[in-house]
């Protein structure tokens, strides 16, 4: 390994190669994207960039897990299904956030985001819908896994608009709205509860961390 330059100490090395990257994303897929291209860009030397990365690979790897780490986007997106609006997405999540996931599923890492947002939604499902040792149906899974791929793919469509995440008009906003009460509907079946159950139990958290009232699953049975 090539001995780094003093400025691979420097804190700020890293994220200019990282910086590098999404800049470079822009313009070209990640198969084209070279060690040379990024220290370039970042303005370091080839000795700073494999101090912190064994590869480029490595550094897509350390971008992704970054971007994906704190949860916030798999949130957006759970919230987004449940509610049967992209409004999660759109405003609670760093418009940054949202470009840098799109161009990496553009550019041919969909399937790194892809799995990582699918597996990450889901367990939210099952930990607000299910016991411990209790899974989630195939069914459940199922509806749930076909929504999160049409949010990935409206993501991945928006970002490519003119004034991306723009406000869906009516007519969409209407389908989405009843497509998220048909995934809600065939979970509940599946797993032998009320939609309005279901809901409860999905938003339980969120509304207690708003600090309102939670109803009771008898309660939902009762509405439901």
């Amino acid at each position: 390994m090539a001995r780094p330059r003093k400025d691979a100490q420097d804190p700020c090395a890293r994220q200019r190669l990282i910086d590098a990257f999404w800049a470079l994303l822009e313009t070209r897929p990640v198969h084209e994207i070279t060690v040379g291209a990024l220290v370039e860009v970042a303005g370091c030397n080839r000795g700073t960039f494999y101090y912190y990365f064994a590869d480029v690979d490595a550094l897509v790897a350390f971008a992704a897990e970054e971007l994906l780490g704190d949860g916030s986007l798999s949130l957006a997106v759970f919230r987004c299904l449940v509610a049967g609006s992209p409004a999660s997405v759109m405003y609670e999540v760093a418009p940054e956030r949202i470009a840098h996931a799109a161009l990496l599923m553009r550019s041919g890492e969909l399937q790194t985001i892809e799995v990582a947002l699918r597996r990450a939604v889901q367990g939210l499902w099952q930990g607000r819908l299910c016991g411990a040792g209790e899974e989630l149906s195939p069914t459940a899974c199922f509806a749930i896994q076909f929504m999160v791929g049409g949010m990935l793919g409206y993501i991945i469509w928006s970002s490519r608009l003119e004034q991306p995440f723009r406000p869906l008009p009516r007519v969409e906003r209407v389908y989405l709205a009843q497509v998220a009460r048909a995934t809600v509907e065939t979970v509940a079946r599946a797993q032998g509860m009320t939609p309005v159950e279901v809901v409860a139990r999905l938003t339980a958290e969120d509304a207690l961390a708003a600090g309102q009232p939670q109803p009771s699953c008898a309660s939902a049975r009762q509405n439901g």
